[in-house]
């Protein structure tokens, strides 16, 4: 059985060895998923950037290319000029068009970009079984990213639920939120695709010591792409800078994710709260947890969201949770702890009520115990089941449109 996996956000990364990288989004656990339902093919577009070894393996998860084939095709949005390039549109276009002639089974992941649309346009033409798996809100992805993409927004919104509607297979991030945007006809599945190690005791045990100790510096933190608007991190800065206008400086705000941050720099240093922000960078999935233990807080301020991963990961470290309500967050925190899309201030009022010990106290006790939802021997067989009938059910019918 041949397998295509086809996503259009994340991309291949290569050291000056010719080693294979991705980022946080799929470690080799991930992986092993789609390895185990037949022979793999992985088609990403390719990062212009070559890494030095070193910095590679310190920011992104290694690839194991020898157990799966990895297809690299230009990347059409970085420069975005090249997005407008027929020639090299063309070449992508025919790329995956071979990949899924090839294939036996296709799983496209977060629809609404040109090779993942172009993938299903392909299962169609090709007739060939697909399962799509639906992460984010197309609207807020593209309305929140850029000017270019509220020009874009109303497209993709009905072309994302055009697409997810008439898929003979979809797997939803969320119990509830991206079913009632995007139903779909065919067989559905409500899981999430977070990885978690099994949750231990002792880690709540020691988030309440480091509450218990007092400490008048408070560390928050945010994961998720550096140079991506719609993830908001700007508006965190802006709350630090009204904080500060109250004569309230003692949270430090730490960044982990790719992109080089210069704007979110900026930003800081014309709102004069330069000393309170660092950026970690790329973090590789085996360092998470360690980030996550040095956290008091953990603020995800995005403006779009399916299910978010490094909520649900924070949250199994037992650090109290703020965010806002995009997308299925109101299915992980609590209602108390939300907060609306860039609202400094309401990011700004749930630092000071969690800058509370008993407050942290409390929601890292909820945090962990919400944590268990996503245990992952639950999640595995269920996720193992549905892809696994995907795989092997006979006379499917493809991608309809």
């Amino acid at each position: 059985m041949k397998v295509l996996f086809v996503q259009g956000g994340s991309r291949w990364k290569f050291d000056t060895a010719g080693a294979l990288y991705t980022d946080s989004n799929f470690s080799e656990a991930v992986w092993e998923r789609y390895r185990a339902l037949g022979d793999l093919t992985v088609l990403l577009r390719r990062e212009d950037k070559v890494y030095d070894p070193r910095e590679a393996a310190a920011r992104f998860n290694r690839c194991s290319p020898e157990q799966m084939a990895c297809v690299a095709l230009p990347d059409l949005y970085r420069p975005a000029r090249r997005l407008l390039n027929p020639a090299l549109r063309r070449q992508v276009r025919r790329a995956i068009a071979r990949e899924v002639q090839a294939a036996d089974r296709v799983i496209v992941r977060s629809p609404g970009n040109f090779y993942t649309n172009t993938a299903l346009a392909c299962c169609r033409r090709y007739r060939r079984p697909c399962l799509v798996e639906v992460t984010g809100f197309a609207w807020e992805g593209s309305w929140y990213h850029s000017p270019a993409g509220k020009l874009l927004a109303p497209w993709r919104e009905l072309r994302c639920r055009s697409l997810v509607a008439r898929a003979p297979w979809a797997v939803y991030v969320t119990q509830k939120a991206l079913q009632h945007r995007y139903p779909c006809q065919g067989e559905t599945l409500g899981c999430s695709d977070v990885e978690l190690a099994p949750l231990d005791p002792a880690v709540l045990a020691a988030r309440l010591a480091r509450i218990g100790t007092g400490q008048k510096t408070l560390v928050i933190g945010t994961a998720g792409f550096l140079d991506v608007a719609c993830k908001g991190q700007r508006w965190v800065i802006e709350a630090l800078a009204l904080l500060r206008r109250k004569g309230d400086t003692r949270f430090r705000y730490q960044l982990a994710g790719a992109g080089t941050g210069r704007v979110l720099l900026d930003h800081a240093r014309r709102l004069g709260v330069t000393d309170q922000v660092r950026l970690m960078g790329s973090l590789p999935r085996h360092r998470m947890d360690a980030w996550y233990d040095g956290l008091d807080i953990y603020l995800h301020p995005s403006a779009s969201e399916g299910l978010c991963r490094s909520i649900v990961e924070a949250m199994s470290r037992g650090v109290p949770v703020a965010c806002t309500r995009a997308g299925g967050n109101p299915e992980l925190a609590n209602p108390a702890f939300l907060f609306g899309r860039r609202d400094a201030a309401g990011i700004a009022a749930a630092l000071e009520r969690l800058a509370e010990p008993e407050a942290r106290a409390a929601e890292a006790r909820r945090s962990f115990e919400a944590a268990r939802a996503f245990d992952s021997q639950a999640l595995d067989r269920a996720r193992k089941d549905f892809y696994q009938a995907f795989v092997h059910e006979k006379d499917q019918n493809p991608c309809a449109d």
